[in-house]
């Protein structure tokens, strides 16, 4: 089967993640891929590598102009950062006339990629522009839906008739939780039998139990802590939705002699999250900040951490923290839409630092024989979410589709 999967933006948010999981799925069962995305071509370890593999990765490369008008950067669904933005614009902030722009050139793109590789089906990631296009174009399409796409929902007031469409048209959409078919099913009004709840995977053979040394790790990294100290990842851009600031708030209440320390790791500006709250209600001592990391620099550091969490005020799926139990380690997720129905360790509500610190000094300071226990538990509750599994059942949606 030939499969255009299309994806609003590049790497770096979940969805791309997604769409590279089940494209490398994919072709390992057989089937052509191609993916396609757009980029702004700001140098990173990972760019080449879609550069020279064109044969896969059709990518639109902006700055795009015509006729006197430009298209500088992909336009966000919503005011959440993207590390590959150049201007961290959305799609709502466009005039009509740059939308219209937009839209046209979108699509003269996408018919290119269409009309050369005559795909037999065509998944969108996102409720969102490109599945209109296709669409409207009246070729047999799926879509998925990630969360980000229904908050961009109640944002993007011009984009609701489109996105309703949109999700009319798909002959399935693929939910990556129970929460977000919730959400589509009341937003766009559509069946809720055509609705199919996933789940997400996530790289089996990278996020894995190892045996590493500590003190080698953390000098690769460049992490300045005590050997002993109690470790806790988290894995998120530096954004509101995300709950840094509930993070540091629960730091505050945690003690030097507690030995924790925290690694956060993601894109963004701390001092913009923290700017609104009083300097006194957080602390950054023994929190470490890294940039933006490879999967096996994350798996490294899940290895010799002793937990990780995620504290998202709202949370489609949640896959860094399957990658964090997939290394064997407990977690600390807020209720929040996606983690809470797959992780192994506490779980607690959005923006509750109190319960937050609690839950991390109960992790923290497990003894060896229920650490052990958990860590176990952790890897084999996250091995069952498998990208494999995930695209054999897309084969099968595919296939359906196709009858209709």
């Amino acid at each position: 089967m030939r499969v255009l999967i299309t994806n609003t933006e590049p790497w770096g948010r979940g969805s791309f993640t997604v769409a590279q999981g089940i494209l490398q799925s994919l072709t390992e069962l057989g089937h052509d891929v191609q993916l396609f995305f757009p980029d702004t071509g700001i140098p990173s370890a990972e760019l080449d590598a879609y550069l020279k593999n064109d044969q896969v990765y059709k990518i639109w490369r902006l700055p795009h102009m015509r006729n006197g008008q430009s298209i500088d950067s992909f336009p966000l669904m919503i005011p959440d950062r993207h590390p590959r933005s150049t201007n961290n614009t959305t799609l709502a902030q466009f005039n009509d006339a740059d939308f219209q722009f937009y839209k046209k050139e979108l699509t003269d793109q996408l018919v290119s990629v269409i009309d050369a590789f005559q795909p037999d089906i065509i998944e969108c990631e996102h409720i969102w522009l490109c599945n209109y296009i296709v669409g409207q174009l009246g070729l047999p399409h799926v879509a998925t839906a990630h969360h980000s796409d229904q908050l961009a929902f109640a944002y993007d007031r011009r984009m609701q008739s489109f996105a309703r469409d949109s999700a009319k048209s798909a002959r399935y959409i693929f939910a990556i939780s129970s929460s977000v078919k919730r959400e589509v099913v009341e937003l766009y009004g559509v069946d809720p039998n055509k609705v199919i709840v996933t789940g997400n995977g996530y790289n089996q053979s990278i996020f894995q139990p190892q045996k590493l040394s500590r003190p080698a790790v953390l000098k690769e990294l460049q992490l300045n802590m005590p050997n002993d100290a109690k470790i806790v990842t988290c894995v998120a851009k530096m954004s509101h939705m995300k709950g840094i600031d509930t993070l540091l708030m629960a730091n505050k209440l945690l003690k030097p002699e507690d030995n924790i320390h925290f690694v956060i790791v993601g894109t963004g500006n701390i001092s913009e999250i923290m700017s609104s709250h009083p300097s006194q209600s957080y602390s950054l001592d023994r929190v470490h900040f890294l940039n933006q990391q490879s999967q096996k620099s994350i798996a490294q550091l899940h290895n010799i951490a002793d937990l990780s969490t995620l504290t998202s005020r709202s949370e489609g799926f949640g896959i860094s923290i399957l990658e964090a139990m997939g290394c064997g380690l407990p977690v600390v997720v807020t209720r929040s839409g996606g983690p809470e129905d797959f992780a192994v360790g506490e779980i607690i509500e959005p923006e509750d630092h109190k319960a937050l610190a609690a839950a991390i000094l109960k992790l923290a300071h497990l003894k060896d024989e229920k650490r052990q226990n958990l860590s176990q538990k952790a890897a084999e509750k996250a091995r069952a979410y498998s990208w494999r599994s995930i695209a054999e059942e897309r084969i099968r949606y595919y296939a359906r589709a196709l009858e209709h």
